[in-house]
């Protein structure tokens, strides 16, 4: 049937018949076990078989939370680090959109105190005013959101 030469193999089931002692282990060896003492090693060995099985489930399902809990961790720190480079992104398009308003800003002043030079009332009031708003913009302070005072410039 197989290619394997007759051998005579062990049985797999543990033979619970008489075991002879080795003479040099002869002081050690207890003589069999009496049926009820059979009995109460076979439901120790059945209680120690369902702890076994706990721990080891216990085991697994602790590792499969750990597994869980570290990719929810990773799926976090993404997720934080998308929105942090989004924040940053945003950031620097207002900024830009700042500095363009700006300079626009500036431009137009420019662009009425060249239109109404022949008109000096108007072009000292402008320049009145300026002046008086660039003082209070240099002395007046804001709050941040940390909380810090900063001195506007304009």
């Amino acid at each position: 049937m197989n290619n394997f030469p007759e051998q005579s193999f062990q049985p797999l089931q543990p033979n619970h018949g008489h075991v002879p002692v080795p003479p040099h282990h002869a002081r050690y060896h207890q003589a069999p076990p009496q049926v009820g003492e059979k009995r109460k090693s076979e439901s120790m060995n059945q209680e120690e078989a369902a702890r076994m099985a706990a721990e080891e489930d216990k085991r697994r399902r602790n590792t499969a939370a750990s597994a869980r809990f570290r990719i929810k961790k990773k799926q976090r720190e993404q997720a934080l680090e998308k929105s942090a480079k989004e924040m940053s992104d945003k950031v620097s398009n207002l900024e830009s959109k700042v500095a363009q308003l700006e300079t626009e800003n500036k431009w137009l002043k420019n662009l009425l105190v060249e239109k109404n030079e022949g008109n000096e009332d108007i072009v000292a009031l402008w320049k009145e005013f300026t002046k008086h708003a660039g003082d209070k913009t240099k002395t007046t302070s804001a709050e941040s959101s940390n909380g810090e005072k900063v001195k506007e410039e304009r």
